[in-house]
């Protein structure tokens, strides 16, 4: 069997991946299983088990890989409150597929066990990139914080998810959330021109 480049592995690691995410997002983390994140990302077992050790493992690069990585981060507030209050999606997934992923991946994570572990010192470390970007974002005058910069964070990630949350709920379409988010997020943060 001829070997596999590097390009080749990597594309086929994030092909999984992508598919983990679509799967939690339609059937939730504990009802997803790894014959479903196989098929839905095109591979056999053994391909899967070449990337991923475990479901776990998979879930937990899965994780990383929808959160901001270096190099990929906003430069300003201006574009920083656009994708918070943008509902176009991410990494390529619509609106409603982050959102019941985000979701059933709190929900999951909130429970004492192997994936609040794996989850902590993601969410941990996407507050600390948050609370460090407002906190220059403040220092060159872009924004001004009514609470302190880790505070920011955490509310930020708050009211993003809960009003994903009632949205979904309440089966409010997700698009007419944008007017909610930029009000809720002017409270927090006031942006200087």
């Amino acid at each position: 069997m001829a070997k596999r480049s590097a390009t080749h592995m990597e594309a086929q690691r994030e092909r999984i991946m992508r598919a983990a995410i679509a799967c939690i997002a339609d059937k939730g983390l504990d009802r997803t299983s790894v014959a479903d994140i196989r098929r839905k990302a095109g591979v056999s077992t053994g391909t899967l088990y070449v990337h991923f050790k475990s479901k776990d493992d998979l879930i937990s690069a899965a994780l990383s890989y929808a959160s901001f990585r270096e190099g990929t981060a906003p430069e300003t507030w201006r574009e920083t409150l656009e994708i918070l209050t943008s509902l176009d999606g991410q990494l390529g997934f619509d609106i409603k597929t982050v959102a019941r992923t985000r979701l059933h991946l709190h929900a999951e994570c909130a429970l004492p066990g192997h994936m609040h572990d794996t989850f902590r010192p993601i969410l941990q470390n996407i507050l600390d990139f948050t609370s460090q970007q407002l906190e220059k974002f403040e220092a060159r005058g872009e924004i001004r914080m009514r609470m302190s910069p880790a505070q920011t964070a955490r509310a930020l990630v708050g009211v993003v998810d809960g009003l994903l949350m009632i949205a979904l709920e309440t089966d409010r379409p997700l698009e007419d959330l944008r007017v909610d988010l930029v009000t809720a997020i002017d409270c927090m943060i006031e942006t200087r021109s």
